[in-house]
């Protein structure tokens, strides 16, 4: 029987749309992710720095400084440490990202999977849709920078909403996983218990930027009673794909560091075909599993030459998802 959860705990999620599991990664996990982000910190900055673009005094600064440093040189500089490609249809050809071995063991994490498991049973993949959220105090952001709801404000939504039809049926679950503390001044998540019981979606009004930033309006959310999740760096917190969530920003001098991770059962739509899913866990096929962190680096890859050869010609992300809601009284 899966021990990833608890009778009390299984009953406590279905009922409201989400769940926070303290002591879920250990700190090895942790301090390896940590090491892997501060080497290509490094490694961007040391690009920058021989460029004339940053001062050799990069080298000296804090992991915090380097990061709000590099986010002022470039709009764009979250796409390069972020693990999934830019969510656009018209993708650039210069895209990257982070695949590191690190962020794989994360996803292939024993306990992780084994919470997982618990909801959406014994046959595990690794969903697409997946962010690094790594947030400074949002006052220090450039304008850009914070309205990109990884870097900055992250607005109430339901995770479904980041999916193509195909997944209309798809059985999605959420894993936030905190690197580093997330209190309430540090911009923990908040949540409207039950909202997921609706069965369907709300109304997002389409945002300035990208599709990450489409929003559940205030008028919508003014009578439902929300709930602070703080959670200790370890834990995770799970969502039901139509749990309607937001973030607060941070208000302190840290960074508040997290990984959004995502997971369907096997065989199921992801969602975002455009994007590579892999079996994380299989009891009845164990041989299915990816457990190579070079290969998943490749699968990226493979996926980014389809998209920019043109041999994947289909949307990435259906906007007009979104669009028919801008004239929506509400959104006005």
């Amino acid at each position: 029987m899966n021990s990833g959860l608890s009778a009390e705990q299984l009953a406590f999620f279905e009922e409201n749309g989400y769940l926070v599991v303290e002591d879920v990664i250990d700190q090895d996990t942790i301090d390896a992710i940590t090491a892997e982000y501060s080497a290509l910190l490094d490694d961007i900055g040391a690009q920058k720095v021989a460029a004339g673009i940053l001062s050799p005094d990069f080298n000296d600064l804090s992991f915090s400084e380097k990061y709000l440093q590099l986010l002022h040189t470039e709009d764009n500089f979250f796409d390069q440490i972020d693990i999934t490609l830019p969510l656009a249809n018209d993708f650039p050809a210069d895209a990257t990202m982070h695949a590191g071995p690190a962020v794989f063991d994360l996803l292939t994490h024993p306990k992780l999977l084994d919470v997982v498991e618990a909801v959406i049973g014994p046959e595990i993949t690794s969903n697409p849709v997946q962010h690094v959220r790594i947030k400074p105090p949002r006052k220090a952001l450039p304008e850009l920078a914070g309205k990109n709801s990884y870097v900055g404000t992250t607005t109430w939504h339901q995770d479904h909403g980041a999916l193509l039809d195909e997944a209309n049926d798809t059985q999605v679950v959420t894993t936030w996983v905190a690197i580093t503390d997330a209190t309430e001044d540090m911009g923990c998540l908040i949540a409207i218990p039950k909202s997921h019981k609706k069965g369907e979606m709300t109304i997002h009004c389409p945002g300035d930027g990208i599709a990450a930033e489409n929003y559940i309006p205030g008028k919508l959310l003014n009578t439902r009673e929300a709930v602070t999740l703080p959670i200790k760096k370890g834990g995770i917190i799970m969502f039901h794909q139509l749990t309607e969530h937001a973030a607060i920003n941070n208000k302190t001098n840290q960074i508040r560091w997290s990984f959004d991770l995502r997971w369907n059962p096997t065989g199921q739509p992801s969602g975002r075909p455009a994007f590579p899913s892999f079996v994380a866990r299989s009891r009845s096929a164990p041989e299915t599993e990816l457990r190579d962190a070079d290969q998943w680096a490749q699968i990226w890859a493979d996926a980014k030459e389809r998209i920019v050869s043109g041999r994947y010609n289909d949307q990435i992300f259906n906007a007009e998802r979104w669009e028919k809601y801008g004239d929506a009284e509400v959104c006005a």
